[in-house]
């Protein structure tokens, strides 16, 4: 099975208790129309990348994600899912899911191609010009929990699978749902900031 070029995205998993609630959302809605439920792991995009994040940059990610969860005091630390939203990413597919109550993270680093403005917990991929199709959704179950405290930051690449376009043309990713992903080695959110 044939890749073309790799894309970079740094990412935030929730904790595994979530992930059970997330897939029935999704299934709620590949059962609506949308195609691009399982083409991309059920966590927040927080920016594509030049390149992936070192382990010391991933690190410090981690320890000022925490913090500004505990800032938060009226949810003690804890990262709320709100309604769902679309985020758009220039050059690929639209990101679907419950919004995040956390602010997006400040991103100094050299490797960062488009921070996210806002932070989506991923149910589904939407390609430009398939939105319609949400339209037509007149209401999307929540998530429940809706909330949860533990979480890891982790490079992500995706690769777009060759065999999803015809022959001789020009792969445009955010044409097609068809693709690989591999995570990096994650790394947890410390239990407190500075840990």
């Amino acid at each position: 099975m044939k890749t073309y070029n790799s894309i970079h995205f740094l990412i935030l998993i929730p904790h595994a208790a979530v992930t059970g609630p997330l897939r029935m959302q999704s299934r709620f809605l590949f059962a609506a129309g949308i195609n691009g439920v399982w083409s991309f792991p059920q966590a927040a995009p927080l920016a594509r990348l030049k390149r992936p994040f070192t382990p010391a940059e991933l690190k410090t990610l981690a320890s000022e994600l925490r913090n500004t969860a505990l800032q938060n005091n009226a949810t003690g630390g804890r990262i709320t899912l709100g309604l769902p939203a679309l985020a758009h990413c220039p050059g690929f597919h639209g990101f679907f899911g419950p919004v995040l109550d956390l602010p997006p993270p400040p991103l100094p680093y050299s490797g960062v191609l488009y921070p996210f403005p806002s932070l989506i917990l991923c149910t589904a991929l939407v390609a430009p010009g398939d939105e319609g199709v949400l339209e037509k959704i007149p209401v999307i179950p929540p998530v429940r929990p809706s909330f949860f405290r533990a979480a890891m930051v982790a490079n992500l690449r995706v690769k777009p699978l060759a065999d999803a376009f015809p022959p001789g043309a020009v792969p445009d990713p955010a044409e097609n749902y068809s693709f690989t992903w591999r995570i990096g080695k994650p790394r947890w959110l410390p239990r407190q900031f500075g840990s």
